[in-house]
């Protein structure tokens, strides 16, 4: 993590003189977007499997800062809602019962992220109203919230239900790859509407628990795939 964090202040310190000095020729461009996404975990942990894609959004600010002509540094914030699901046995203190009793965990995780991504974008130039670009970099999300709600299937008939935050079994820190392309559309001169998918692949485990069946620490990626929709001033 300590180098992935690195590698994006060296990758902001490298490109900034270039953007200072080319402002007076290059544009800026601010804009807003929101991004349906699909997300997926990736668990690390014996006994622990992906049990299905959940649906989720991005709402975010998006800035591009121009060093040459079709070249820019692209930033800002987004405001992710990323879900996941996970299968696994476990152990459970149920209410009247003696001690811990085994099951199987079918566990629904809803996070809450800030994420800044830093990309470099490669634009094409205009064919007509519409130009293509490919982008590339790093996104560090920092976690605002996590809940889950857990069905839990006992061995010896039943089940449990219920809901409960989990700040305390997640990382705070969430880095990731960032890959994406997609298309402008421009309006006029200064405003265009974006279209585009990007794909986050996670590169740190999220999860900070600890089996009580197993006593296996918790290890899983989060990824996921949106589809992009913004408006660039």
């Amino acid at each position: 993590m300590k180098k992935t964090i690195t590698s994006s202040l060296i990758l902001i310190l490298a490109v900034a003189p270039c953007i200072l000095f080319s402002q007076a020729s290059h544009p800026m461009k601010l804009g807003l977007k929101v991004a349906p996404n699909i997300g997926w975990m990736s668990p690390g942990t014996k006994g622990y499997t992906n049990d299905g894609a959940r649906v989720g959004a991005t709402v975010g600010f998006v800035s591009d800062f121009y060093f040459a002509e079709n070249y820019a540094l692209s930033t800002g914030f987004n405001f992710q809602f990323l879900n996941g699901k996970l299968r696994y046995s476990d152990s459970l203190m149920v209410e009247g019962s003696a001690g811990l009793q085994d099951g199987e965990v079918f566990r629904k995780y809803n996070f809450l992220y800030l994420e800044i991504p830093v990309m470099i974008k490669m634009q094409t130039k205009k064919f007509g109203k519409l130009s293509y670009f490919g982008q590339i970099g790093i996104g560090t999300g920092f976690r605002i919230k996590t809940t889950v709600k857990e069905h839990f299937e006992l061995t010896k008939g039943g089940a449990v239900d219920q809901q409960y935050d989990f700040n305390g079994g997640t990382t705070l820190i969430r880095e990731s790859i960032l890959v994406g392309i997609g298309c402008e559309y421009h309006l006029d001169e200064s405003s265009r509407i974006m279209f585009g998918i990007s794909y986050s692949n996670g590169l740190n485990n999220i999860l900070t628990g600890e089996n009580y069946k197993s006593n296996l620490v918790e290890k899983s990626l989060l990824n996921y795939v949106e589809v992009n929709i913004g408006f660039l001033f």
